[in-house]
């Protein structure tokens, strides 16, 4: 049976994004989400305790997402802050093949530290470009993310976008942060410009000033919308309520 995926949709996606520490609150939060209207499933797998690490809890907790497209994450913090780069692509290649559409590959995976969360280095694009044609190998789809913690202009976000297109994404992510609102705009600009430019999939978010991107990008050519079902410990605070956000999808903007 093929999965779900995330590149087919009638209208951008609402992902709603799961971080919990035990299986058990995964599933009950799974369920709420889908309740509330969730379309996909983001599970941060960085997030949750180790000994719920294996195939058979993984696909307990993935079979709660009801055939749902389900988007994975194994990034170095959490309960993922010891494990090397090798342990945190192991562990996405683990969630692939349980049932997971949709492998999160950081931009400075094999090289952390780097400026944008975007490796420069020959020998680590290389080792990204073989976890990229493996994930895709198994069956699974690949989001590159470079969550920039600065803010950006057009062209640098353009050069953020082409890198991770040359190195076999097939859903661009990057995360900027405003320092004011003024620099909604340029985002906005962003988004179109390399919307234009390829037919990848576009996720651009921005947190400090520029929230409002996150609820408006959509109409700009952002490809889905990561959300939460409500607001917990472990949640991000700067992703928008299912509920609200649906909101805006359904009666604003689509």
């Amino acid at each position: 049976m093929s999965k779900s995926t995330f590149l087919k949709y009638d209208k951008p996606l609402l992902c709603a994004m799961i971080q919990c520490p035990t299986a058990q609150e995964c599933i009950i939060k799974i369920k709420r989400s889908l309740s509330g209207g969730a379309e996909a499933l983001g599970i941060q797998l960085c997030k949750l305790e180790p000994q719920y690490r294996n195939e058979e809890t993984l696909k307990k907790i993935f079979a709660a997402c009801d055939g749902k497209p389900i988007y994975i994450t194994s990034y170095r913090y959490g309960y993922s802050k010891e494990l090397s780069d090798k342990e945190c692509a192991e562990l996405l290649l683990m969630g692939v093949r349980c049932g997971a559409t949709l492998a999160d590959v950081m931009g400075d995976f094999f090289d952390r530290g780097c400026r944008y969360e975007l490796s420069t280095d020959s020998v680590a694009i290389q080792k990204q470009k073989a976890l990229i044609e493996q994930i895709h190998s198994i069956g699974g789809e690949v989001l590159m993310s470079c969550h920039t913690r600065e803010s950006l202009g057009v062209d640098e976000n353009i050069m953020i976008a082409k890198a991770q297109i040359e190195r076999g994404a097939d859903i661009i992510k990057i995360v900027d942060k405003a320092e004011r609102a003024d620099e909604i705009p340029a985002y906005l600009e962003s988004i179109q410009k390399i919307t234009a430019m390829t037919d990848k999939k576009l996720l651009l978010l921005v947190s400090g000033e520029g929230q409002l991107v996150r609820y408006i990008g959509a109409s700009f050519g952002v490809c889905m919308y990561l959300c939460v079902e409500s607001h917990g410990e472990l949640d991000t605070k700067e992703q928008p309520t299912l509920a609200r956000i649906k909101a805006v999808r359904d009666n604003i903007l689509f």
